[in-house]
């Protein structure tokens, strides 16, 4: 190497492949996917936890006719929208918060990934699903007492 010359780490992608920032839009998809997942989880918690229930066991069920609910329904946003907020079943109506609070957190984990770029925005989406799941189960294990206050 002559004088002057700036030598360069070795890179990870074989020659011709491109940096890390040609992922971010797969990477980003995948996060989404996972946050809506998470904003499911956060409607489970949310629902089971102020009334003492265990957010592991038993299934999740149709508070309105106690039918399980299947893969269909369980698709964070689509069932949804496929089940037109109703249970299959019994026609009772699921709620509009249950897709709204997916969507904040698939949002939560996607813009930071955006923003920063893949690392970095992974971490602080994963933070700001967190964050955005401890706000919502608060509200509604307040919202819980209130009702049980009547």
């Amino acid at each position: 190497m002559g004088e002057g010359a700036v030598q360069t780490a070795p890179s990870i992608f074989p020659q011709g492949e491109t940096d890390l920032a040609s992922i971010t839009p797969f990477v980003s998809v995948y996060l989404l996917f996972f946050g809506l997942t998470m904003g499911s989880f956060i409607n489970l918690a949310a629902d089971r936890l102020p009334r003492g229930e265990s957010i592991i066991w038993p299934r999740s069920r149709c508070r309105a006719c106690g039918r399980q609910l299947n893969t269909i329904d369980l698709l964070p946003v689509l069932g949804y929208v496929l089940r037109g907020g109703r249970c299959a079943t019994c026609r009772g109506e699921i709620g509009v918060s249950s897709p709204i609070v997916e969507v904040i957190a698939g949002a939560c984990m996607t813009a930071p990934v955006i923003w920063l770029g893949p690392w970095p925005g992974a971490i602080a989406g994963v933070g700001l699903v967190a964050c955005w799941g401890l706000g919502v189960t608060s509200l509604a294990a307040r919202r819980y007492a209130n009702e049980a206050r009547r």
